[in-house]
């Protein structure tokens, strides 16, 4: 299951997804990889059956957790941004993740 909503960039509504629970590939993992992908939030909400507000909601949080990464621990980023853990160590793992992207295009360049 996991690798077909990767493969295709969608949630498929399961208990782990409806509820955000456990290790499944959350919708806010991917709305952010659509966002990161300078898609438009309109388009984001069409393509993941959320609302614009859902998402723009998920990207604001986001944006706060990559101004914090680097500067704060991940649980005080958690605490601070009252987040959970796991969710703050989800979007740190994309943060890098897109680091990692524009390292790999300068170093090609």
């Amino acid at each position: 299951i996991r690798e077909y909503q990767a493969e295709h960039g969608v949630i498929l509504p399961y208990r782990g997804t409806i509820h955000d629970i456990g290790p499944s590939l959350t919708h806010k993992k991917v709305i952010i990889e659509k966002f990161l992908q300078n898609i438009p939030t309109p388009d984001i909400a069409r393509m993941t059956q959320h609302t614009e507000e859902a998402c723009d909601r998920y990207i604001k949080s986001f944006k706060k957790v990559r101004m914090l990464y680097g500067k704060m621990k991940q649980v005080e980023i958690a605490r601070t941004l009252e987040m959970s853990e796991r969710l703050v160590q989800e979007y740190v793992h994309l943060i890098e993740e897109q680091e990692h992207k524009k390292e790999e295009v300068n170093h090609v360049s």
